[in-house]
């Protein structure tokens, strides 16, 4: 049995490296609007870990109470846990991602140290999902990617970070700062429209908040996409690619959900498949070897590569690297329970019924939930 538990919020967590992090409304809101998100993916008979012992998202939503009950899941609220784990066998906590917060209140409700990432792992899972990452994994691609992709450059001193922004900018190329941790297209400052007073003291608040800065290209993109992975014993096993969508400013607004063999086709329907570096396959292999060099050695679990196709329909193989489950995986398992045997015709009726039109946006779980509930 796993136990699952929804918290967008581990990135935030993950740059104020702190026991005690809040998370501001806005993620706060997010995590209690989508808590029941396992549920979409989670096997039968596994179980859901509320953020709260009051979640008032659960009055109302009786449609989804029939979704939970034909699967069997679980739903365990945090004055449960520790008898809850006395009680089951085998089971594993898989969270969204993992934190310093999150240990310590696993602990604070009766979770053994066993079953929890020590400091050390929390420590090098936090160096590991900074995004200067890309960098060695760009530099160790550079003789299988088109020459238009450029290596991210990061910057401790904000006159550093601007002269790249200028230099760019006398070039008429777009320029995006980057949190080293942030998630979801939040913690970016894209330039465009945007002058030396606006982004300056960004700069300055992201680098005396996290160390530093990073600084990239922004391509104009004709597609975004994602390699999903899970390392374990030091392998790294992939699962599939995804394509999503996201805003001028590179929010994430939704994922596609479709068979493997169609989304390779889409994005390859969007690639210059003569140019140098758009062997999607080569790079996946690359990709393959660089986090069994870099992370699979230190890291257990799941993991997301978020690649993008330029308007000249070039593939960056690695724009950023999630050491946490990721919406495109969500995706992934959504297709794979909608195909499963073992799916009943009743969740299978409500996965498409969210995922209409072949689109998985999860802000809008909450309001296909009161659609189906209203018909």
């Amino acid at each position: 049995m796993t136990l699952h538990f929804f918290n967008p919020d581990t990135d935030y967590a993950l740059a104020s490296n702190s026991e005690n992090y809040t998370p501001p409304f806005s993620i706060m809101a997010v995590k209690s609007s989508l808590m029941l998100l396992p549920a979409l993916y989670a096997d039968p008979e596994d179980a859901i870990l509320l953020p709260d012992d009051n979640p008032g998202l659960l009055n109302y939503l009786n449609t989804f109470a029939e979704f939970l009950s034909n699967k069997k899941l679980t739903l365990v609220r945090p004055r449960h846990l520790s008898r809850f784990i006395e009680e089951k066998k085998n089971m594993e906590i898989r969270p969204w991602g993992w934190n310093r917060t999150l240990c310590k209140w696993l602990l604070s409700l009766g979770v053994p140290d066993i079953m929890i990432p020590t400091e050390e792992e929390i420590t090098v899972l936090r160096n590991l999902s900074h995004r200067k990452l890309t960098i060695p994994f760009l530099l160790n691609m550079k003789d299988i990617i088109n020459d238009e992709i450029q290596i991210p450059k990061e910057f401790t001193v904000v006159e550093d970070a601007l002269q790249f922004w200028s230099a760019n900018r006398l070039q008429d190329r777009e320029v995006y700062f980057k949190a080293p941790w942030s998630s979801s297209g939040r913690g970016l400052q894209f330039t465009k429209d945007l002058e030396k007073r606006h982004i300056e003291p960004w700069l300055r608040g992201i680098i005396r908040s996290q160390g530093s800065v990073m600084g990239e290209i922004a391509y104009s993109r004709n597609l975004d996409l994602a390699t999903e992975w899970e390392c374990h014993n030091g392998k790294a096993m992939f699962l599939g690619v995804s394509t999503f969508i996201t805003s001028e400013r590179g929010k994430y607004k939704s994922n596609v959900v479709a068979p493997q063999e169609n989304i390779v086709a889409y994005i390859l329907q969007h690639v210059d498949v003569h140019n140098k570096g758009n062997d999607l396959s080569a790079i996946i292999e690359r990709q393959r070897l660089l986090l069994e060099n870099y992370v699979a050695q230190y890291y257990e679990g799941p993991l997301g590569i978020d690649m993008l196709v330029t308007e000249d329909r070039n593939i960056n193989p690695c724009v950023e690297i999630n050491l946490r489950d990721t919406m495109g995986r969500v995706a992934i398992d959504i297709q794979q329970r909608i195909v499963s045997r073992d799916a009943s015709e009743f969740e299978v009726k409500c996965l498409r019924h969210f995922t209409a039109g072949g689109i998985f946006s999860p802000m809008s779980i909450i309001s296909t939930l009161r659609d189906i509930e209203s018909n």
